[in-house]
């Protein structure tokens, strides 16, 4: 049974009140770090559940510690609010059931109340509980907010909840895209950049910026009209695209290789950080009794075949496994990595059947996965992987088609598989991304290197418009045009359920 002094531990603002910041660690460590990541506010309607899913070590706790400071500070009760570490503190149902009961009886005079469980799916059945306890009427004034991990396990256990206040309430915590890596680091450079040049150029991008946004959806003269606003800071816009290669999207990873920069050193990832975030993976994969040999094997065969077109049966013929689709989709609903399905244009169907791409959801992700892999330090994997101008262009491709589903994608109705895809077809010719938009469809396709012309542009039938991502290029047309990778991400933004 969970007592009371473990709950008080978690929850040192019932102790400390605003105070409390000083002793948590989350807090502590948000403090000392020189990101401060800021995604959007999450505000749970009373009487329902909100669930957030992400991948381990995105963020998830300290924005549910972020998300109980600001309470505070709007003066709500903090008596009234219990975050709850669920895998580290509750074994059973019962566990959970006695402490929400009890944290429930000691505001029985309280009008609202909020719950936060972080990385719920670390208990089994945890669905079945608060299905009870919704039933019952014992969550009526809660706000109920959940984050957890492992998407396969949230998605499934979510749709048994029907009816209890979680439709529309789902969201995504995800690495940053390069848009909000701007957002989020712009001012550290204005500070450390030694160039006035430099400096000038990022403080002037840092007040066009906000105003400056694409989606999918636009048309090319609308896209072209918004990239005119940037294109005279492309220099500086690629300067900061380089950092993001390296750095990749996790606020751990942009802290740790940001702050020797602050020292005046050359920015370096700790090799603590990707070891951290390794041993957490692969501790999830034997939680959910996956097998660490064969997930090595299949992760390596990845790496092999990264950003190319295979079927699944060669990979389990590498592999020599039978469930190499099970690790797969593990993975996936896990946040590790995205699996690219092909599209019919004739059909307009996904081949689901037909060959695939994989990439990981983020560059740090796969400069953590090599340097375990192969024992190379991360930073040495960096190097090597981004001097290599096929495997450069391959991470930049793996970049665009995350940045492209998190501008679009909302769960649950309107996932990646329902509007982002890749072409081929059998005379070789291939496009990166196939993007629907309504009933038309878009090509954008990545050609990182230099003289790109709109010739480069893959032509077929049933596209509505063709955007090719170049290096440094920047040419127009009515129905295709090519645009420098570095401006067409810093203007993409991310959906309404992505925080």
């Amino acid at each position: 049974m969970v007592k009371y002094a473990e709950l008080t531990n978690q929850n040192p603002w019932w102790k400390y009140g605003k105070g409390y910041q000083r002793f948590d660690k989350e807090m502590t460590e948000l403090t000392n770090q020189i990101i401060k990541v800021e995604r959007k506010p999450l505000e749970p309607q009373q009487g329902e559940m909100s669930i957030i899913r992400g991948c381990r070590q995105i963020g998830k706790t300290t924005y549910l510690k972020q998300l109980i400071s600001k309470l505070i500070d709007q003066e709500k009760n903090p008596d009234a609010i219990m975050y709850l570490s669920v895998d580290r503190l509750i074994k059973t149902r019962r566990e959970l059931r006695n402490a929400i009961a009890e944290f429930m009886r000691r505001n029985m005079d309280t009008e609202q109340v909020y719950i936060l469980l972080d990385e719920i799916t670390a208990l089994k059945d945890w669905n079945q509980e608060l299905k009870t306890m919704s039933d019952s009427g014992a969550t009526q004034k809660a706000k109920i907010l959940v984050t957890g991990s492992s998407g396969a396990a949230l998605r499934n256990t979510g749709e048994q909840l029907p009816g209890r206040g979680l439709e529309g309430n789902e969201y995504y915590i995800k690495p940053l895209t390069f848009r909000e890596f701007i957002t989020n680091t712009i001012d550290f450079f204005i500070a450390h950049s030694d160039a006035g040049e430099l400096t000038e150029a990022l403080k002037r991008l840092n007040t066009i910026l906000p105003t400056a946004i694409i989606n999918n959806n636009d048309d090319i003269p609308q896209i072209v009209k918004t990239c005119e606003k940037t294109l005279p800071f492309q220099e500086e816009l690629m300067y900061l695209f380089n950092h993001y290669l390296k750095s990749g999207g996790f606020p751990v990873s942009i802290n740790s290789y940001l702050e020797p920069l602050a020292s005046k050193k050359p920015p370096l990832i700790d090799q603590s950080v990707a070891e951290n975030f390794v041993r957490i993976t692969l501790g999830a994969l034997s939680d959910y009794g996956k097998n660490e040999t064969t997930a090595r094997q299949l992760l390596d065969e990845i790496l092999t075949k990264y950003g190319t077109m295979f079927s699944f049966t060669s990979l389990s013929d590498e592999v020599n496994h039978v469930t190499t689709g099970d690790y797969l989709d593990y993975l996936e609903k896990s946040f590790i990595l995205h699996i690219h399905y092909a599209i019919d244009l004739n059909k307009k169907k996904p081949k689901y059947k037909g060959r695939k791409k994989v990439y990981f959801q983020d560059p740090f992700i796969y400069y953590s996965i090599k340097s375990w892999l192969t024992g190379m330090s991360i930073n040495d994997t960096i190097t090597e992987t981004l001097d290599n101008e096929i495997l450069l262009s391959e991470i930049i491709e793996g970049i665009v088609t995350s940045n492209l589903v998190i501008n679009s994608e909302e769960p649950y109705m309107r996932e990646k598989n329902t509007f982002n895809w890749f072409y081929y077809d059998n005379s070789g010719r291939e496009i990166d991304n196939i993007i629907k938009i309504k009933d038309d469809y878009d090509a954008i396709e990545v050609k990182y290197r230099n003289n790109v012309t709109l010739k480069d542009a893959t032509k077929t039938q049933g596209l509505r418009q063709t955007i090719v991502l170049s290096k440094d290029d920047f040419i127009t047309s009515d129905d295709a045009c090519v645009i420098p990778v570095s401006i067409y991400l810093s203007l993409l933004e991310r959906s309404l359920k992505n925080l």
